[in-house]
């Protein structure tokens, strides 16, 4: 299958579009890769983005589930103050799974950013130092994620919904550069604070009531970026308020790999 990459750079020099941009914010109530800023310098003018299929994304986690991903559209909004601010669909398709307890076959997907038959998600990120190699910016998720869980007895709907949201502080940093070859090599971290959201009777039914309805807890996500095409990202996770019997408080790390088309 070929996949069509096309993107619609239009350029914004009027003050008004970054409160269209601020608006969205306050609209959408939908993680995501998150973009990395390759101009360190301050930008001369905003800019908004249109990206269709952009990246396929393998996963794998401790939860023994491995799982393929596309980035299925984005669009991008990048102020020359160096604000952020992006829309994303996801979709993820489970390639193996590797645990007999189908609760944690669902929780993979509950915990991953990307998971979810379907995943809407708003992203933004506003800078609060910078200067020639590193970024520092304070990072704000948003999604809502339609999840397919494990059969449910008496043929009840093995569908529901997972509200979430990530709040933490970006580091990014250069690593090597080399214009004439035109290759770069960047690293990030994302240490944040994760929220999650579902119905009490979806917890009930696919978690037999072991994670509350709002589950909280941290997380932490450490990537490289090759060439601004590959990535390689460790992420890591923890419920904290979930019951002391329960096996979904577990830490669940995952390693992916992202490639742009």
């Amino acid at each position: 299958m070929n996949f069509i990459s096309y993107k619609i750079f239009v350029i914004f020099k009027k003050k008004s579009f970054w409160l269209f941009g601020f608006s969205l914010l306050t609209w959408i109530t939908s993680a995501q890769l998150l973009e990395i800023d390759y101009s360190l310098e301050k930008k001369e003018e905003s800019s908004f983005r249109v990206h269709v299929i952009r990246y396929g994304i393998v996963g794998v986690s401790n939860l023994q589930h491995i799982d393929f991903s596309v980035e299925a559209l984005k669009l991008r909004f990048d102020s020359k103050k160096g604000s952020h601010f992006s829309f994303s669909v996801y979709g993820t398709q489970t390639l193996w799974r590797g645990n007999k307890i189908d609760g944690l076959n669902t929780f993979d997907f509950v915990m991953n950013p990307m998971g979810g038959t379907i995943n809407g998600n708003f992203f933004s990120s506003i800078s609060i130092d910078r200067n020639d190699t590193t970024i520092s910016k304070i990072g704000l998720s948003l999604g809502k994620k339609w999840v397919e869980g494990q059969p449910l007895p008496n043929f009840e709907n093995t569908r529901f919904f997972d509200n979430y949201g990530r709040l933490g502080i970006i580091h990014q940093r250069l690593l090597a550069e080399d214009p004439l070859q035109n290759t770069s090599l960047y690293f990030w971290g994302f240490p944040n604070l994760i929220v999650h959201h579902s119905s009490d009777s979806s917890r009930q039914s696919f978690f037999d009531g072991q994670i509350p309805a709002i589950a909280y807890g941290y997380g932490m996500e450490f990537g490289i970026d090759y060439n601004t095409q590959l990535k390689l990202i460790f992420l890591g996770q923890q419920i904290v308020n979930a019951s002391q019997e329960s096996i979904y408080g577990r830490f669940i790390a995952r390693l992916t790999l992202a490639y742009k088309f």
